[in-house]
């Protein structure tokens, strides 16, 4: 296979050792921030390429399509809990025999960070300013070893042999010319000049044979130099060896400190985030035999049930020994043994007992706190108890308080979300932040309207740390930001597919996007939002963006209670107009200027908008620029920035290439005549970037031209939906014709 070149620092690891034994050091906020990942020659993915990453990321994609995998192979980057690979189990077992041989060859997973300006700021200090990187690649390998690679490309200090041989010949000239003071002397001088005349020679001849000092070879010879020349150093070559010295002086002080790359190494590795997994499996039951967890700590520490269980002790500052060990009982011991109880062993089982209820009892009260500030669905008391070798999970709710049931006796949702809220307590070190949280099918279990409480949760979790989660629920797809979504499919072969900038044309696997829409449409009708209708995903990509800047600079925007919702083409219009059909507040249309969108915008009326065709907003009418697309309103020099960075190379559009009516004609004639195939999905994906890029904007960084074409959409959409109220206020809506209805249906 052929893998991405990597211009790296390699890692001195030893096969097999997880890359965060020991005390993790103290990590800043926002130093680094995931953007890519790409996981590599793991279980059934031999290359996912690279993904985009939000604050937020769903991974979405039906059963066996991959998303574990995905996330269990990005989790091994860095993860919170020591997990090396195990290459018989995780690479893949079709190319195991034929292909794998060394793990140092193999890449598992990569991950590409933006380094933060206080991280950069603390880099340059290191390198030139101007040289300080801002993006780095990290690439873990099978045996754990981590290879950096440095955007822009680091220059490493330079060790030339020149820097010694030059101060050796100011040596050599100084030694030929050192004189006798005296004529008696003259014999003495000469052994003198000739003594260090001969080391000059013989080391000149040492540093032909190196290249570089920063090699073993030339930093060990390095050393040599400079002791041997202060060897050398007598009351008739004091000043010559000194100056020598002084002239060397840097080299030797830059072979003392570790190499720039390694440096930088040590700034990044303190700063990577960790790595958080979890899954079903790690749903907790109440009971936990301690002498048990405690075995299964020492044989199967990674296990996620272990885990879980694990992490439940740790956020509450305990460990599951202590627990066991205050819950021995010396009384019981010389009882079996057959003697009798010592006062002594009563009362020290008596302290031991208190202390354990205690400390259980302040940790109830701590996750009772914690976890209810996040769980909607009722108020919980949550109560560690430990009886004997035994530890169980109480659990009363605000409907039934003095009623405490067994956390298994739980709903299955409720069980999940504590679960994972104790993984996350216990292995991001109590809320510690810049964590990365890989959530497997998060909330299977869990009512719609908990799987919406669980979206929040998880928006919660994304202040402080990165959120990659993979589902098929449509409740857990949030509708409002599409462009977070990463559809994965599984093809007829078993290749493995993650959609960048397109939608998959798999029905089970885009279902719940779908369905995701729906419910966002219906629960808009049902709150009696305005809803736009836009034919395409990048039509809302583009609106949603321009609109939240609009917001900022004071200008029109679309108002929070109208809801833009894209289509998904123009087959699917129909479909979804007619979904409103009986509902007192229709849709405003908004298409296009081009030919297929007029043909569209006639059918519509003709099938539901008869007398109400001011519904449908034609986009060239309100720019006054026939035939003009949504690209349109950003102009021709947006378009081709954000072209230029799909397609890696710029674009010119001549005067010969605007023979067409709007600018995606124009970039398309320009293709043509460069002989330029655009990749699949380049449109979607330009509209994602262009929308990520002017959300963050500053708006007066924005063109003033660009927001004011916006702004006089916006108030034209407006005006549609005020046409609307006038028409229910004066009690002259018109219903749909019933011979459409039937059609519709």
């Amino acid at each position: 296979m052929n893998f991405e070149a990597l211009s790296s620092v390699d890692g001195p690891l030893a096969q097999g050792e997880p890359a965060n034994r020991g005390p993790r050091p103290p990590r800043t906020k926002g130093q680094l921030t995931l953007r890519e990942f790409r996981v590599l020659n793991f279980r059934n993915i031999d290359d996912s390429g690279w993904v985009p990453v939000d604050r937020i990321t769903t991974l979405l994609g039906r059963n066996e399509s991959g998303k574990t995998a995905l996330l269990k192979g990005l989790h091994r980057f860095n993860p919170a809990s020591a997990e090396a690979y195990e290459p018989q189990r995780d690479f893949p077992r079709s190319r195991y025999t034929s292909e794998f041989r060394n793990a140092a060859d193999w890449p598992a997973v990569s991950c590409r960070f933006a380094i933060g300006e206080e991280l950069r700021a603390a880099l340059a200090e290191l390198t030139a300013p101007e040289e300080a990187p801002h993006q780095v690649t990290a690439t873990r390998y099978y045996d754990r070893s981590l290879k950096l690679a440095f955007d822009p490309p680091l220059t490493e200090d330079t060790l030339s042999p020149r820097q010694i041989l030059e101060p050796l010949q100011a040596l050599c000239d100084a030694a030929m010319s050192l004189a006798a003071p005296a004529a008696d002397q003259e014999e003495a001088y000469a052994a003198i000049r000739r003594d260090l005349l001969e080391w000059i020679a013989a080391t000149k001849a040492a540093l032909a044979g190196i290249d570089s000092l920063r090699s073993p070879a030339g930093m060990a010879l390095l050393a040599r130099i400079g002791d041997e020349a202060m060897a050398k150093g007598r009351p008739e070559t004091k000043g010559p060896i000194q100056a020598f010295l002084a002239a060397i002086a840097g080299p030797l002080q830059m072979m003392s400190r570790p190499p720039l790359a390694e440096r930088l190494r040590r700034e990044i590795e303190a700063r990577l985030p960790v790595f958080i997994y979890f899954d079903n499996a790690g749903v907790l039951d109440s009971a936990v035999y301690l002498p048990g967890l405690l075995a299964d700590l020492e044989r199967k520490p990674d296990d996620m049930a272990v885990r879980t269980i694990n992490a439940m002790f740790k956020h509450a500052g305990l460990t599951a020994r202590e627990i066991a060990d205050l819950g021995h009982s010396q009384a019981r011991a010389q009882h079996i043994a057959g003697e009798a109880a010592t006062p002594e062993a009563i009362q020290k089982d008596q302290d031991r007992a208190m202390l354990r209820s205690i400390k259980l009892g302040s940790a109830s009260a701590d996750i009772t706190r914690k976890f209810g500030a996040c769980w909607k669905q009722q108020r919980h008391v949550i109560r560690y108890h430990a009886d004997g070798d035994f530890f169980r999970i109480w659990v009363a709710d605000d409907r039934r308080p003095v009623v405490e049931i067994e956390l298994e006796r739980r709903s299955e949702g409720f069980r999940w979300f504590f679960s994972f809220y104790l993984v996350f307590l216990g292995e991001s070190d109590a809320m510690e932040k810049d964590a990365v949280l890989l959530l497997d099918s998060p909330g299977l279990h869990l009512h719609p309207t908990a799987q919406q409480d669980l979206l929040a949760l998880i928006g919660k979790l994304a202040e402080t740390n990165q959120v990659i989660y993979g589902t098929h629920s449509p409740f857990l797809i949030d509708g409002d930001h599409l462009e977070r979504v990463r559809p994965i499919t599984i093809d007829e072969t078993g290749r493995f597919h993650v959609c960048v900038g397109d939608w998959p044309k798999d029905k089970e696997t885009i279902y719940p996007l779908q369905a995701a829409a729906g419910y966002a449409m219906m629960r808009g009708l049902f709150e009696h939002r305005k809803v736009v209708l836009v034919k395409e995903v990048s039509d809302y990509f583009y609106l949603n963006a321009l609109s939240l800047l609009c917001r900022r600079s004071g200008r029109t925007a679309l108002p929070e209670d109208v809801n833009l919702m894209p289509c998904g083409g123009t087959l699917m219009l129909a479909k979804i107009v007619a979904l409103f059909l009986g509902q007192p507040t229709k849709p405003v249309i908004l298409l296009d200027g081009d030919e297929v969108s007029r043909t569209v915008r006639d059918k519509l009326v003709k099938e539901f908008y008869m007398g109400q065709d001011r519904h449908i907003v034609m986009l060239d009418e309100v720019l006054g620029k026939p035939g003009s697309g949504m690209e349109d309103l950003f102009g021709e020099i947006v378009i081709l920035g954000a072209l230029e960075r799909i397609l890696g190379k710029s674009m010119l559009v001549l005067p010969a290439d605007r023979t067409g009516a709007g600018v995606m004609e124009h970039v398309s004639n320009a293709a043509k005549r460069l002989g330029l195939a655009m990749p699949e999905g380049w449109k979607a994906e330009m509209a994602r970037q262009i929308a990520k890029d002017w959300t963050a904007k500053d708006p007066r960084e924005a063109p003033a031209g660009i927001l004011d074409r916006a702004a006089g959409l916006f108030q034209v959409l407006i005006a549609r939906f005020d046409d609307d109220a006038s028409a229910l206020k004066a009690g002259s809506e018109k219903p749909m014709a019933g011979a459409n209805y039937a059609k519709a249906s």
